[in-house]
C-alpha cells in the first residue's frame, strides 16, 4: 500500500503563469507558492520540498491517504448557479419616484434593495428587505486596492465571481435622474426607468453583469482573479475602457511579484 500526501477536500488550487494560489475554504485562508514547488508536490517529489511539506502540515492543508482512496473535492469549475440566479439587487438613489420603482419592478424577484438616502417609512417594494446607506464612492476605492491582503475567502462569493462581476453582477441601479445604471456610482446609462421596459433593461444589464476577471486582459491569467473586488466603474473612469485593468492592483501575475507572505 502506497501512502500519498494530498490536499484536503476544502482546498482549491488556482494556477497562474508564475505562482499558484492555494485557497482554503474551510478556514478562509489563501496562500501563494511558486509553480515549480506545487508541480513537485503534485508529482510526489516530497523529498525535494521538505520545508513546503512542513508548511502545509503546519497550516493543516494536507492529509496522508492510501493512493487508491478517492478524495472529495469542491466542484468550483462547474460554475453551478445558485437558487437565486434569477434575482437581482436593486440600488435606488434618493429623489427617485418610488411609486414608479414599485410599479416597474413589482413582478421581478428582488433579493434586496439598497436605498441611498434617509430612511423612509414607506416600503419601496412590499416584503423586500431595504438597506439604507450614504453614497460614499471612496469605499469602492478602498475595496479596489489589491495588495494581497484578501482577508477571509468566502466560497459563495468566490463562486459568484466566477460567473458575475463582483460589483455589478445581478445588480441594477436607479438614480434620481430616472436613469438605469450598472451601479449607483456609475456614469454609464443602461436605460430610462420612465421610458424603457424592465425586460429590455435587464437584458442590457446582463451584458455588464458578465464582465468577470476572465474578460480583463491583465486579470484573466491571475491566480487571484476570483478573490478581488472588481470595480469596473473605476477602470472605466480612469481608462474609458470597460475591460481595462484596475489602477489599484499592485500584482503582476506574469512576473509573480508583489509583497505577500508565502508558504
Amino acid at each position: 500500500m502506497s501512502i500519498i500526501k494530498d490536499f484536503h477536500q476544502f482546498i482549491s488550487i488556482e494556477k497562474g503563469p508564475i505562482n499558484t494560489a492555494i485557497i482554503d475554504f474551510l478556514k478562509g485562508n489563501v496562500y501563494q507558492v511558486k509553480n515549480e514547488i506545487i508541480d513537485k508536490f503534485m508529482k510526489r517529489k516530497y523529498q525535494e520540498i521538505p520545508e513546503f511539506i512542513q508548511s502545509l502540515k503546519a497550516e493543516e492543508l494536507i492529509i496522508e491517504v492510501d493512493e487508491r482512496r478517492w478524495i472529495p473535492r469542491i466542484n468550483l469549475k462547474s460554475r453551478e448557479r445558485d437558487e437565486d440566479e434569477n434575482s437581482l439587487e436593486l440600488e435606488v438613489e434618493n429623489g427617485t419616484d418610488l411609486m414608479l420603482i414599485n410599479n416597474k419592478f413589482m413582478g421581478n424577484k428582488i433579493s434586496k434593495i439598497v436605498f441611498y438616502g434617509k430612511k423612509n417609512s414607506a416600503e419601496i417594494i412590499p416584503e423586500v428587505k431595504t438597506i439604507y446607506r450614504r453614497k460614499q464612492f471612496k469605499k469602492c476605492l478602498e475595496k479596489s486596492t489589491i495588495d494581497g491582503l484578501f482577508g477571509k475567502v468566502d466560497e459563495t462569493i468566490y463562486k459568484f465571481n466566477m460567473i458575475y462581476n463582483s460589483c455589478w453582477g445581478r445588480k441594477i441601479a436607479v438614480t434620481a435622474d430616472n436613469k438605469i445604471r450598472p451601479c449607483i456610482y456609475s456614469e454609464l446609462v443602461i436605460g430610462d426607468i420612465k421610458k424603457d421596459e424592465i425586460e429590455g433593461i435587464i437584458d442590457k444589464a446582463k451584458e455588464y453583469w458578465s464582465i468577470t476577471k476572465d474578460k480583463i486582459e491583465k486579470c484573466k491569467d491571475c491566480e487571484f482573479r476570483y478573490m478581488c473586488f472588481d470595480c469596473r466603474e473605476i477602470a472605466y473612469r480612469e481608462k474609458k475602457d470597460l475591460f481595462g485593468s484596475s489602477p489599484y492592483c499592485s500584482y503582476d501575475s506574469h512576473s509573480g511579484k508583489w509583497q505577500i507572505c508565502k508558504l
